[in-house]
């Protein structure tokens, strides 16, 4: 699978080039090993364990923005090692409070403290403040985790994990320009990971400002242990998970991350030019280490190239 930097609206044909270069945002991934230092790439071995986070970052030319208002998306991993159980297969380490959280369910979401170190948690979730939507399940939207196969729920071929809300089974749709959009697939983005903060006026001490590399959510996985196969996991999102600026009705597929540009502001202003820059998880096995290594990184270099 060929990994994903190009700006999604770009993809879809629906946006001119100076749009990018003004309006350029990106959503970031990044991998460590326990207590090591983040980055795109890191090498590991069957059965480690792998911290990840997502950050946002806005770049664009806009001096106005305050801080961010809403974004979702639907972090993919490809490459997962979904066969077998337990230690046989990749998995992801707990959910704080089982998936549900917001900022007003006592300990159900992370500090920004937590965020930015790559220190082990006990369980995991979405960083605070950015969390003031609820993952909670009286709206079907609790962290789960989903495996794909042979191209199972519309998936692309190969085999993939993916983390989304409840329900949001099926692998959301690249493009969507064709109205009626139905119910179920406009639900199917908004289940995504919700990173929202409420409006600097009703937050108060809890709203944070800025527009570069915001953290919004943190993730760990432990790799197969007997799996003795050279593989790479690559970090990105589902095409088509971000927030569509049209609704069922409309043809106006647009994808966005929404920015606050007043205090009593929840994002009304909304940038369309995302960039997705992922991470990979070479699995290094001895004695094939080195090769695997350097193929790995000879991708991303290619890849970051691309994305300039």
């Amino acid at each position: 699978m060929s990994y994903r930097t190009a700006a999604v609206l770009a993809a879809a044909g629906l946006c001119t080039p100076t749009l990018v270069a003004q309006e350029s945002q990106q959503l970031i991934f990044q991998v460590a090993h326990p207590g090591g230092t983040w980055s795109n790439l890191v090498t590991a071995l069957p059965g480690d364990q792998i911290e990840f986070r997502v950050m946002i970052n806005y770049t664009g030319t806009r001096t106005d923005l305050l801080g961010l208002g809403n974004a979702r998306f639907q972090p993919t991993f490809s490459g997962f090692d979904n066969a077998g159980a337990g230690a046989s297969r990749d998995e992801f380490l707990p959910w704080l409070n089982n998936g549900t959280s917001s900022n007003g369910i006592p300990n159900s979401v992370l500090t920004q403290a937590q965020g930015a170190s790559t220190a082990p948690l006990v369980a995991y979730s979405r960083v605070f403040p950015y969390a003031s939507v609820a993952m909670a399940s009286g709206n079907m939207n609790v962290l789960t985790e989903f495996r794909h196969d042979v191209g199972h729920n519309r998936a692309p071929a190969g085999s993939w994990a993916r983390i989304a809300g409840t329900f949001s089974s099926n692998w959301p749709l690249p493009s969507q320009t064709a109205p009626p959009i139905p119910t179920a697939e406009i639900n199917n983005i908004l289940r995504g990971i919700a990173s929202s903060q409420l409006n600097q006026t009703n937050a108060g001490a809890a709203w944070a400002g800025g527009t570069s590399n915001l953290i919004v959510f943190r993730g760990a996985f432990r790799l197969a242990l007997d799996n003795m196969d050279s593989r790479v996991v690559e970090l990105s999102i589902a095409e088509g998970s971000l927030l569509r600026n049209g609704g069922t009705n409309s043809a106006d597929d647009q994808r966005y991350i929404a920015w606050q540009v007043s205090p009593t502001d929840l994002g009304s202003y909304r940038a369309f030019s995302t960039q997705i820059l992922g991470a990979t998880v070479a699995v290094v096995p001895a004695p094939s280490g080195a090769l695997i290594f350097a193929a790995a990184s000879w991708a991303v270099t290619k890849r970051r190239r691309h994305a300039s």
